[in-house]
């Protein structure tokens, strides 16, 4: 993966006060939305569209439940990056007339199930990737508790290894964030995958890195890499290990 770049959002969330409150004309703006992100999700360009998808699903139902939108003033890293609770902000709607509340409460009532739908058929694409991906510890399987680790994924090419690190939200007392960075990309060669982290990890003599945990990931079927691949490879990833941490409490308790 090269240089990461900002991404921004293909619609934001107060889209329905953009211009004309009007019922019909929104209709166009949603449809619009929905085309551009089918030629991601065609070419099953998974991410960081299924968190916009999401955003905007969370934003009806705020304008539903408390009148008020729910948006987020940063854009995404990279197309594994996450938004964490504190990330998401509300603001007030602007104030309307008569008639533009009732046009208000029409796009409401028809955008509401459109979203939940859209969301519904783009989850769908996204578990077919997660259920293709198989998630195996290579070394140190009882170090899963430790807030950095490695995984590699072989193509026909190349081998790819990258290092996920998971850090405490700034200013939260338990929200975290996990962050990928591409240590190898290349031929393996004659090198192990333990080799190839020791190194061209630049961190790791400095941060003990020989005992994190490490991990290979498959996938039989062919998606993007950047866009779908990775950063569902991360989710996959930890959500192994926190499956596996908690049968390891429970067994303990």
């Amino acid at each position: 993966m090269g240089m990461k770049q900002k991404n921004k959002f293909i619609m934001d969330t107060d889209w329905l006060f953009d211009g004309i409150l009007d019922a019909e004309q929104k209709q166009y703006v949603l449809l619009d939305y929905f085309q551009k992100m089918n030629k991601h999700l065609e070419r099953m360009e998974v991410y960081p569209m299924f968190i916009e998808l999401s955003l905007h699903l969370g934003n009806i139902q705020t304008l539903l439940t408390q009148n008020k939108i729910l948006y987020v003033d940063r854009k995404l890293t990279s197309n594994d990056d996450e938004l964490v609770l504190s990330d998401l902000k509300v603001k007030d709607i602007p104030v309307l007339d008569d008639e533009e509340v009732i046009e208000y409460q029409k796009i409401l009532k028809i955008s509401q199930p459109q979203l939940h739908d859209y969301f519904n058929f783009a989850k769908s694409i996204w578990s077919i990737v997660y259920d293709s991906i198989d998630v195996v510890v290579k070394k140190n399987k009882n170090n899963l508790q430790s807030k950095s680790g490695f995984f590699s994924y072989k193509t026909l090419e190349t081998l790819y290894v990258w290092q996920y690190t998971t850090r405490k939200v700034y200013k939260t007392k338990s929200q975290t964030k996990t962050s990928l960075k591409l240590v190898f990309k290349g031929q393996q060669d004659s090198l192990t995958i333990p080799e190839i982290i020791s190194t061209f990890s630049k961190t790791y003599e400095k941060n003990k890195e020989e005992d994190c945990p490490i991990f290979e990931v498959f996938c039989n079927d062919v998606f993007p890499l950047e866009e779908t691949l990775v950063p569902i490879f991360k989710r996959k990833i930890l959500s192994y290990i926190n499956q596996n941490v908690k049968i390891t409490r429970k067994l303990l308790s």
